[in-house]
This record gives structure tokens, sequence and C-alpha cells, in this order.
């Protein structure tokens, strides 16, 4: 079970006196105050921020309404190299290639239960992926959206399961998405290359069997390894205001959009690897 190590993180991570970093629960996720993304990062400041995501997988930046499309690209850029690709949902920002609109009114969706647990990144070859979100349109209450630490999820499985799943690998699609795709093949277990922490590394959205078993066998065990981001422990839940950015690691976790209400939200996204 994850260590809960929350008293001195605050401490040990910080190397900029302005910045705090605040965890959310007890086991991932941290609040970034003092710092204001809209400007350059001194060297402190920036080793702080990555040592957190690191550390809590997903980080949240309250207050960043000024933050302009190429701000946020330029803030990407600290985490990788953007994905500047097109993408079969989401088109670029005018005259910014890399900074994705998201438009969801989900108006159809409102009320219904979409189990849409998912991880960006896992339909292409490179999964390695960061991705930062930024809230443009967002309504005062409701359309939150969840994460679920998956390096947790891994430690808490038992020894042997853990070492039957070291072995495999999973078949990853776009599906209806983006039709035709080709499947992408990635190890059950990921492991994170700053860290060496080991995630499960499967998703109900874009995962579609494990290689090697049948079916049936496949198709059991892939419930029972998505259904672990279902426990409220592993799980934070994030409610957008205008400006907030939230940064986080596809790899080691997942993220589900909450379709409680109908509502045009937009937001602006960058993926970087």
């Amino acid at each position: 079970m994850t260590n809960v190590r929350l008293a001195t993180d605050e401490a040990a991570l910080s190397l900029d006196e302005n910045v705090r970093v605040k965890p959310i629960t007890g086991i991932f996720g941290a609040a970034i105050v003092g710092i204001d993304l809209s400007q350059p990062l001194g060297p402190d400041a920036l080793t702080t921020i990555l040592k957190a995501l690191n550390r809590y997988r997903v980080l949240v930046f309250r207050d960043q309404n000024g933050v302009q499309p190429r701000q946020l690209l330029d803030f990407a850029t600290c985490f990788g190299a953007p994905e500047v690709v097109e993408h079969p949902s989401h088109r670029d920002v005018d005259g910014v290639v890399g900074v994705k609109v998201l438009h969801s009114d989900a108006i159809e969706m409102a009320g219904r239960v979409t189990d849409s647990w998912h991880t960006d990144g896992a339909t292409r070859e490179q999964p390695r992926y960061i991705s930062v979100l930024q809230a443009i349109d967002v309504p005062d209450f409701g359309r939150d959206t969840m994460f679920a630490d998956m390096v947790a999820a891994f430690e808490r499985l038992s020894e042997p399961m853990k070492a039957f799943l070291e072995g495999l690998e999973a078949e990853h699609n776009w599906g209806m998405q983006k039709p035709g795709s080709p499947s992408v093949y990635h190890p059950l277990i990921a492991t994170d290359v700053n860290t060496g922490a080991k995630a499960l590394y499967v998703n109900r959205t874009y995962t579609k069997s494990i290689v090697g078993l049948r079916k049936d066998e496949s198709d059991h065990l892939l419930e029972f390894l998505v259904s672990q981001a279902r426990q409220p422990e592993l799980q934070i839940r994030v409610a957008w205001e205008p400006g907030t950015i939230v940064v986080w690691n596809n790899q080691l976790t997942q993220h589900y959009l909450v379709f409680d209400r109908a509502y045009p939200r937009v937001m602006h996204r960058v993926m970087v690897s």
C-alpha cells in the first residue's frame, strides 16, 4: 500500500520559498500555490513543480486566468515536447499549434453513467504523455474531472498477481473515435522512467484485449483490472474554475469526465512526451 508521506513532503519538495505544495489526499494529487504561470518560471520553481509531479502525479494550479494559449504551450514544454499532430476530435487554437480546444456540451450524456475512465496517450506508440489542461469556460458547479492513481492500484495487488501481469501486453485502439486506426501494444505494467514507479496500465475506453490470453480470460481479467480505478481511496476529484490548470502523468493515472449536467464547456489542452 502507498505510504502516507504528507507532513514532510511539502518542505522537502519546495525549493522556492514562495511556492507551496499542498497534498490533496493521503495517496496522490497536490495543489501548487504561490505561482503565476503567465510569468516565466525560475529554476527553483520549475524544479519544485517537476519534483511534485513525480511524487503526486496530478498537480492543480488555481487562479491562472492570465495564462494565454501561447503561455500555456510554453509552460507545457517544461515537461517535454508538445504533440502537434492532428487529433480526430479536437482542433488547435487558432495560431497556436499544439494547444487543442476541447469543447463538450454533452446534452445527451448529462446524468448518464458513462464509465469513461481512460488515459490519454494509450492509443499512441509512445504512451508517456503529460497532459496540461486549462479551464476556459466551465459551469459554476458540476462537470468535474476525477483522477485515479494507478501506481497505488498496482501496489495494492497481491504479489502473485503482480508477477503474472508483469509479463503481459495489452492491445489499445481508438475504437469508434478513429475508425480504422491500427492497434498499438503496451505492457500491462508501465514503469515510470523518472522514478521507477510501476503502474497498472489498462483502461476501459481504449484497452481492447490482453495479448496471448483466450478472449474469455482476457475479458474477465480486464474487467477486474479496470475496476481498480473505482476505489475511492485511489481517487481525487477536481472542480474546475475559469483559469484552473491541471497537469497529470497519463502513464501513471486515469481520469474520468463527469457528465452530471449539460454545459458547453471549453478547455485548452497540451499533451507532451
